[in-house]
């Protein structure tokens, strides 16, 4: 008998199994394949071209990297650092390399800045060295002292007071413009002054909420800057609204837009010599709209309530 009941649970298992794998329904089914969440990057990237004295720093003609001369003409004591290609920047990347200034010469440089995104941009300004060397016999001469008092005195230099800064908006072209002898517009002056002024004034808002707009990717926004050992006057040419040829700089009959006059200085910054350190820091636009340079300092204060 129990040999029995055991085929008939066997049986019934075995029923239920083939009604069951016998059922079927229509279907459909849609795949989206390859979905991907990527954070995206911000790159600020820098390049340079500048002029001294009208002279460009360029690349050899037929070179495309490598040593820049002053007119190109490869040299030996003819060389300059101061162009360069569009790159992240390094220790040896510099606005500033001058170890021979007299008075009357000028430099015009235009910064070129790109990024690959929308980005709101500010500039830093460190001024990190102001000395006076030493103190040649024409300079103690001046300053009314005894031999040696330019030594003796070890304070700051004099070169900051003779030596003057411009920086404006550029468009390529590294040249300083306005649309007529009017000069009712004019490309725009970021700040005019002494050097120690300009390279001690901290921080700047090239780009912020403030300011305008932010800088679009892969744009690229442009920065003249232009020196002057002397007294710098503003001689705007004419907007020729073509940015940078390569034909129309500085070195062309057109001019830097600036002229230097270098009669008032004296003997007092003979030798004395400024250095500095140029940031440049960018930071993404997108769900950043009140992105400041310069935030609002906030102070917050303790309330006490006096008892008694």
């Amino acid at each position: 008998m129990k040999k029995i009941i055991l085929s008939l649970f066997t049986i019934g298992v075995i029923a239920v199994v083939a009604l069951v794998a016998t059922q079927a329904f229509f279907n459909d089914t849609e795949t989206s394949t390859g979905n991907v969440l990527q954070a995206g990057a911000l790159d600020l990237k820098i390049d340079n071209t500048c002029y001294y004295n009208g002279q460009a720093c360029e690349l050899p003609e037929g070179q495309t990297e490598g040593q820049t001369f002053w007119n190109g003409a490869a040299n030996v004591g003819n060389e300059c650092s101061c162009t360069w290609q569009s790159k992240d920047l390094g220790e040896r990347d510099v606005f500033f390399s001058f170890f021979d200034l007299k008075p009357g010469d000028w430099e015009e440089d235009t910064i070129s800045v790109n990024v690959d995104n929308p980005s709101w941009l500010c500039a830093d300004f460190n001024l990190t060295r102001d000395a006076d060397n030493s103190c040649t016999e024409p300079e103690n001469a001046v300053v009314g002292g005894e031999d040696g008092l330019c030594d003796e005195n070890e304070g700051d230099g004099e070169l900051d007071d003779y030596l003057n800064i411009v920086f404006w908006y550029d468009d390529g072209d590294n040249v300083y413009e306005c649309t007529d002898e009017a000069q009712q517009e004019c490309e725009e002056i970021i700040i005019q002054d002494a050097a120690d002024l300009v390279l001690g004034s901290g921080r700047w808002a090239l780009a912020d909420s403030l300011t305008g707009k932010p800088i679009p990717a892969n744009e690229t926004f442009y920065i003249g800057k232009f020196f002057c050992f002397g007294t710098p006057t503003q001689t705007p040419v004419a907007q020729d609204n073509q940015g940078a040829t390569g034909t129309n700089g500085p070195d062309s009959l057109r001019g830097s837009g600036f002229t230097c006059d270098g009669s008032l200085v004296d003997n007092k910054p003979q030798t004395d010599s400024l250095e500095g350190n140029i940031e440049f820091y960018a930071e993404q636009a997108r769900h950043n709209d009140g992105f400041l340079c310069n935030p609002p300092v906030t102070s917050f204060f303790s309330s006490f309530k006096k008892v008694g």
